[in-house]
């Protein structure tokens, strides 16, 4: 017992900075409980403060009974709930009224005037606790970090180091070295400065979005997956990468199950979980009960404890609060993106709730002493698709997400084993207007036109991306996967543009992924060639190449595989002959080796557009409602990093997720 208390006296001290730090702490705890005690008696008539001295002496026991009684409680019951837990504190410390009350330090008329008081002492306890650390991360993680303590023992310590992935989702490698070198990044800096770390950049291949770098990054594949979104003429349906049982099929064509977290890890808001036994807050495995396992003490935690919700509820506010003043700021600058509701609680979504769950969840892992743990944060990309990859939200954002490495690289300090840390990004971002900002319409209504009044057009080209990101939390919080299917799946795929899809196909079907676009014919069997679609719609292909918002066509021509195609020339991506201007030489050098793997796969659409690029301010004109885009090609999008240890060299820049995995893979080989 003595080296149980020693130990939550050393954690305190950690997170709270140090021994006048935990002097501060004991005399906050005594302050807020002298101020529930008082809100007690106010509002429960059978409780009387019998006077000053006796209400101070009244407030330090009950404060002491709760810093001794509950790690122990937390220890021994929170393995059942963390609920159980709560409502046995409540229970103890309404006896420690009725202990009080007969010292004669206050008055309690009866045995259930001490339990409701107890309750309302509870409550106003974790409001004023919450209400002054609300920015106080250290005190909420390090709350945490003393639970996840009490509830393991030394016998569980191992020295094996294990390794935490943490994913910067969207952040590019000028981005963050701008950020270095601004001082927005101090942890990371500090962490390239040690030399125990380096900063490397890898670059993703089309397409360059989340499905496809996660496929490549977890499992080691990521073929049949042309986009974010693509018509999949197979199932005769509309595939969203985001959307749970699209996310589900898709892991089940990528995982041979033996992902990059099998045997062993843990996957935490990702798309696909790498054939983690255990996930959380995993698209693919949401609704899979073998899989997103409900049982942890972070979930119980977070959602049911008061101190926990009041704090997260306030920052989610602030945070929605804040959205439409900064929008009203940046709508003096151009390009202007789409901040309307729901945007603002994306945001709290995204920024306040999944990044604070996620790292709990990470720090909880680590406390389970698990071997790979893969987390992604998705709001510096979820704000960059809405305020732009380099505005004043994204910063912030930036400097957010350094704050919280520095928080998990604390918590591994105590974990039951070492950790190694390796900070990735799986694409950029590039900046620009969108299409229907520049040209008046989105492309969904460009090719309405071009086909024909007549001809029924499907547009998938909504921002959905936030919609996915909102999933996980309706089923974490409820624990009902059947709640989570009922509140996400249909209005989700309506708004992501299926509009269900086998029984009503339309004749042309526009899904869009940042700058990237897939036009398929789900009428045409196969992949459709330029002359079988020229002679259903004679001007549509003409007309996309010449509009100024189209960097390039890509079809197959009848004998000759895929062609590429703008206004000034045409790529035969078969030999490489360029008839005219080359509509590749401002995508890249890796643009043609990445339209020929998209060509290749099954699932991509009859025709692939990209759109236009500007080389000198490097902006795209993104299909989609964003003005920060990935999913194409141009820019900043296809220039991502990963920061690793120094020992784990890369002797050439990885060229796609899979070479990535790869290169992981040789890290992660046991040395011999």
């Amino acid at each position: 017992m003595i080296a149980f208390y020693a130990t939550q006296l050393h954690l305190l001290s950690r997170w709270t900075g140090g021994r006048a730090g935990v002097i501060r702490r004991g005399a906050a705890t005594l302050v807020i409980a002298m101020l529930a005690l008082v809100v007690t008696a106010w509002l429960i008539p059978g409780i009387t403060l019998r006077d000053l001295p006796s209400g101070v002496i009244a407030a330090l026991g009950l404060a002491a009974m709760r810093t001794f009684l509950r790690p122990v409680l937390i220890a021994y019951l929170s393995q059942v709930s963390i609920a159980v837990a709560t409502i046995v504190t409540v229970i103890v410390q309404a006896l420690a009224f009725w202990l009080i009350a007969q010292a004669g330090w206050i008055a309690v008329d009866r045995p259930v005037d001490a339990l409701i008081g107890s309750v309302i002492f509870s409550i106003g306890n974790a409001l004023v606790t919450a209400v002054l650390s609300t920015g106080d991360d250290n005190s909420f993680f390090g709350t945490l970090v003393r639970q996840l303590a009490a509830r393991h023992r030394k016998a569980d310590v191992t020295s094996d180091p294990g390794v935490v992935f943490i994913q910067i989702d969207g952040l590019s490698h000028p981005i963050l070295e701008a950020h270095l070198r601004a001082g927005r990044a101090p942890n990371l800096a500090r962490w390239l400065a040690s030399g125990r770390v380096t900063l490397d950049r890898w670059e993703p291949l089309l397409p360059t979005q989340t499905s496809a770098s996660q496929a490549g990054v977890l499992h080691g594949n990521n073929d049949g997956i042309p986009g974010f979104r693509w018509w999949d003429k197979k199932t005769q349906r509309l595939m969203v990468s985001n959307h749970p049982k699209d996310a589900r099929e898709i892991m089940r064509r990528v995982s041979n199950g033996d992902g990059l977290l099998a045997n062993g890890g843990a996957s935490i808001g990702n798309l696909l979980s790498g054939d983690a036994p255990r996930s959380f807050l995993t698209a693919a495995t949401l609704d899979d009960p073998a899989k997103e396992i409900r049982r942890s003490h972070v979930l119980d935690w977070f959602f049911i404890s008061p101190y926990s919700y009041i704090r997260w509820t306030l920052l989610s506010i602030g945070e929605v609060i804040k959205e439409p003043i900064q929008a009203r700021a940046a709508s003096r600058s151009e390009p202007r993106g789409p901040r309307s509701f729901p945007y603002p609680l994306a945001r709290a979504a995204t920024n306040v709730l999944l990044r604070h769950l996620s790292t709990a969840l990470v720090i909880e892992e680590m406390w389970r002493r698990t071997s790979r743990i893969y987390v992604d944060f998705v709001d510096y990309d979820e704000i960059a698709h809405h305020a732009g990859p380099d505005r004043v939200e994204a910063r912030d954002s930036v400097a957010g997400l350094d704050k919280i490495i520095g928080i998990i690289e604390k918590a591994a300090a105590d974990a039951p084993r070492p950790y190694r840390f390796v900070a990735l990004s799986d694409h950029g971002q590039s900046p620009g207007a969108m299409f229907a900002q520049r040209y008046g319409k989105p492309l969904e209504t460009l090719v309405q036109e071009l086909a024909g009044e007549h001809v029924k057009v499907q547009g998938a080209t909504a921002h959905v991306e936030h919609w996915g990101r909102i999933s996980p939390l309706f089923s974490a919080a409820s624990g009902i996967s059947g709640m989570t299917r009922t509140l996400t799946s249909a209005p989700f795929r309506r708004h992501a543009g299926a509009a269900d899809d086998a029984e009503n196909p339309p004749d042309i079907v526009v899904a869009a992924s940042g700058n990237l676009a897939h036009v398929s014919f789900p009428g045409m069997p196969g992949r459709a060639t330029k002359k079988v679609i020229d002679a259903a719609y004679p001007v549509l292909i003409d007309g996309l190449v010449r509009h100024p918002g189209i960097g390039l066509v890509m079809v197959r021509a009848d004998g000759r595989g895929a062609v590429v195609h703008s206004g000034g020339g045409t790529h035969d991506l078969a030999d490489g002959h360029v008839d005219g201007l080359d509509p590749l030489s401002r995508f890249g050098k890796r643009a043609a080796d990445g339209l020929r793997r998209v060509d290749s796969m099954a699932e991509c659409g009859d025709l692939l557009i990209i759109s236009m690029f500007d080389l000198e301010s490097g902006e795209v004109a993104p299909f989609e409602e964003q003005i920060g885009s990935h999913g194409g090609l141009g820019g900043q999008q296809t220039d991502a990093f990963i920061l690793h240890p120094a020992e784990w060299g890369i002797e050439a820049t990885p060229l796609g997720a899979v070479a990535l995995h790869e290169q992981i893979r040789r890290w992660l080989r046991p040395s011999r």
